[in-house]
């Protein structure tokens, strides 16, 4: 048995609240603020190293999981001196890159004759300079890294030479070597699930994407094509985290979830006969998705698709090879909101060529097509795609900047000079987040219900339409039936009762009903809710003359509170409480 701790760095040294933060090629990026960089999806463990720890788990070893991504670093150097370890693996992005080669430094000084091993999609695009900048490391692991890792694992237990093991890459004296690429996984099926272990509510049904975007490094981390578990393994892995670990919503982060379309009725068909109650949202195209897959879908629990559009400008999608239209995502979209799915466009602005004018028709692409929200998120390149690439061809970037620089990721947009750039970064920054586009009417939420009449969630968004449209007295009748019709998320329901209790002038009945809805879950628009209860019960309550106002909103989010190690939450070391900084 071989004990192992696997661990998420952070992005950088973070300083303890009330403390200086760390200045140069320790510290933040420049410019600030960078709190929002220690938020979101990037606090989420790596999926890759839930895996490689469900594996090692089940072969018998004694596996330690930490997500440290947003810990002082003093309080790091603690926990790692705790940590006995005989092999530690890192798993480092572009967005933790410095963080991982400190960490992988500390690790050396306190445990010298550990093993230290780095993985995840920046290691495996720079695997030797990677080696060339940190002597400390012993390993990369290049790609799919459960294999990989198990056989490491032998070997250290064997006391056998680490060199040679495919798809690694390690420092000799003459300087780094890879043994070259691992084939593979033929069959996903015999992995380990990471459900078996860890409470989770983000799922990968899949690897790899047909497609080949510009921007995109999948076919480095994934090869090309996409490989599938099978039906039965994704249904046994939801039943494991409904019925073992609670979960009620779930999000499938595959990179083009509908790609198989068979596949995914199958799923929608399966996750309906074996009575799985949960609420989902997926990632896809526009280009793989029909009437009858959206209807399987939303009558399943589905209630939020992600589309990758990107662009509405033709040029900029022929330059990031997206092989997409924008009339079949118009048409997607359309049929999409006609079975009440709610549609989320993900957006990129400052792509190569992008102009204030091409930005505009993406722009009114949105508001025409009409999905409920979209992310315009700033172009960024990443090596491993063939937009870093040409840009390293061009001469305008270096590897080296992934070494000597701070930024959290690498944003053309944001170097750019010229009245182009200056234009971008404004709107960027002014634009910047989750913006609600067009939310559901009355009449067509009726329709939803006449759809799918058993179907809790069609209740609740026809309830929220009508309150939307101050019809509380009815808006709250809709959501108790939704919580009839067993809502995979009664908190949910109970919000939107808060507000039309709120609305009808009962207000001791409302924040009743708000405090019912936080102990049914974690969910977002409750927070916020109690957080504006609280700033205005500070005010004086009833006496300050100041309106208490809720957010009825119902759309699919996942909120969930910082626990270890799927976020950064508190750790309990050898009896101390270590918290993270934000």
């Amino acid at each position: 048995m071989l004990r192992i701790a696997l661990i998420y760095p952070p992005p950088w040294k973070l300083a303890r609240a009330g403390e200086a933060p760390y200045a140069g090629a320790e510290g933040p990026p420049e410019g600030g603020p960078f709190e929002h960089c220690l938020r979101g999806d990037s606090e989420h463990i790596p999926l890759g190293l839930l895996s490689l720890a469900a594996q090692a788990r089940a072969a018998g070893h004694d596996v330690t999981v930490l997500n440290l991504f947003a810990f002082a670093w003093r309080d790091i150097e603690q926990i790692i001196a705790s940590v006995q370890a005989g092999l530690f693996g890192l798993s480092c992005f572009t967005l933790n890159r410095r963080g991982t080669l400190m960490l992988a430094d500390l690790i050396r000084r306190l445990h010298p004759h550990a093993h230290i091993t780095v993985g995840g999609p920046h290691a495996s695009t720079l695997p030797c300079e990677l080696l060339n900048h940190c002597s400390e490391i012993d390993t990369v692991v290049i790609g799919e890294g459960e294999q990989t890792f198990m056989e490491l694992i032998s070997r250290i237990e064997n006391r056998a030479t680490t060199e040679g093991i495919p798809g690694t890459a390690w420092n000799t004296v003459d300087g780094p070597r890879s043994a070259g690429p691992r084939r593979p996984i033929e069959h996903l099926d015999n992995l380990v699930p990471p459900s078996r272990y860890f409470d989770d509510h983000i799922v990968l049904s899949s690897r790899g994407c047909p497609w080949d975007c510009s921007f995109c490094a999948s076919r480095v981390l994934w090869g090309r094509g996409c490989r599938n578990h099978s039906t039965d393994y994704v249904l046994d892995m939801l039943e494991e985290l409904v019925h073992t670990h609670g979960q009620c919503a779930i999000a499938f982060k595959d990179e083009t979830f509908t790609a198989d379309r068979q596949r995914t009725l199958a799923l929608c068909r399966g996750i309906r006969e074996r009575r799985l109650n949960i609420a989902w949202s997926c990632d896809t195209r526009a280009d793989v998705l029909d009437a009858e897959l959206l209807n399987a879908m939303r009558s399943s629990g589905c209630q939020r698709l992600s589309l990758g559009v990107e662009s509405a400008d033709e040029g900029i999608l022929k330059r990031l090879n997206k092989k997409i239209s924008p009339a079949s995502v118009r048409e997607a979209t359309r049929l999409a909101r006609g079975v009440g799915l709610s549609v989320r466009y993900y957006m990129i602005a400052g792509s190569p060529g992008e102009t204030m004018a091409s930005l505009q028709r993406s722009l009114d692409f949105v508001r025409d097509a009409g999905p409920c929200e979209v992310i315009f998120n700033p172009f960024t390149l990443l090596p491993g795609t063939r937009d870093w690439e040409q840009a390293v061809h061009s001469g305008r970037y270096s590897v080296e900047y992934f070494f000597t620089d701070t930024f959290f990721e690498l944003q053309p947009a944001a170097l750019d000079s010229g009245s182009t750039g200056d234009e971008l970064r404004d709107w960027l920054r002014a634009n910047s987040g989750l913006r609600h586009v067009r939310h559901f009417t009355v009449e067509e939420c009726r329709e939803f219900v006449r759809m799918f009449p058993d179907l809790a969630s069609a209740h609740l968004d026809l309830a929220e339409a009508l309150l939307r449209n101050n019809d509380a007295a009815t808006a709250e009748q809709t959501a108790f039936r939704a919580l009839e019709l067993n809502h995979p998320q009664p908190g949910l329901c109970r919000n939107l009762l808060a507000c039309c209790a709120l609305r009808q002038g009962r207000l001791q009945q409302a924040l009743e009903l708000l405090l019912a809805a936080a102990e049914c879950g974690c969910h977002s628009v409750v927070e916020r809710n109690i957080a504006a209860a609280q700033r205005w019960a500070a005010l004086g309550g009833p006496q300050s003359g100041v309106p208490l106002e809720f957010d009825c909103g119902t759309n699919f989010e996942i909120s969930r509170p910082r626990r270890q190690p799927i976020g950064p939450g508190e750790l309990e070391i050898k009896g101390r409480i270590y918290a993270p900084v934000f």
